[in-house]
């Protein structure tokens, strides 16, 4: 055989066998890389806690709405807000009156007499001066509304024997730049 012949036989041999590979169809692939991103943290921030309301001594309004009244026990409700409608808190001074006023409806003996009597208790609060408050006032766990308890509420006793009686409450809130506005008004019940 001519050498010519033998190389060609031999380069081709080559060409078919693939450089001492003896497996062309297995294909090595590397592993995908995979970019996991950064974690981002994002920076811790303090809220300062939820302040409900105004503190009273900063509210240059007070309006007091009277939710229940008891006439019975002289046990009271309220809430207490600014013009805007922000519930007032550390409410703590007040003047709460009682009245006792004769049932229109109701004869009397004397009618001239009997329309212009009327009985009435007050409980007052000034947190300035010490141990001067007659009543209980506290608040509830809603901001702005608070209630208000008497122990001894007696209307009746004051009042001519026998009388009928219609209970009304006026109750004035008072914080360092304002007080609310005096106002009668009926019980619930």
């Amino acid at each position: 055989m001519k050498v010519k012949y033998l190389s060609a036989i031999l380069a081709s041999s080559l060409l078919i066998f693939g450089c001492n590979s003896d497996n062309d169809d297995e294909v090595v692939t590397e592993p995908p890389v995979v970019v996991i991103p950064p974690v981002v943290v994002p920076p811790v921030v303090v809220v300062p806690p939820v302040v409900d309301g105004v503190s009273i001594d900063d509210s240059s309004t007070v309006v007091v709405k009277l939710d229940t009244f008891d006439s019975i026990t002289g046990a009271l409700s309220f809430t207490v807000a600014n013009s805007e409608g922000e519930a007032l808190t550390n409410v703590a001074n007040y003047d709460i009156v009682y009245f006792g006023f004769p049932d229109p409806a109701s004869p009397s003996i004397k009618p001239k007499a009997w329309k212009r009597w009327h009985v009435t208790q007050n409980y007052q609060c000034d947190s300035t001066a010490t141990d001067s408050c007659t009543g209980t006032l506290e608040a509830t766990d809603t901001a702005g509304k608070y209630t208000f308890n008497v122990s001894d509420l007696d209307l009746q006793s004051k009042a001519s024997a026998n009388a009928e009686m219609v209970f009304k409450v006026a109750v004035q809130i008072k914080g360092a730049l304002a007080s609310n506005e005096i106002e009668l008004i009926d019980p619930s019940n």
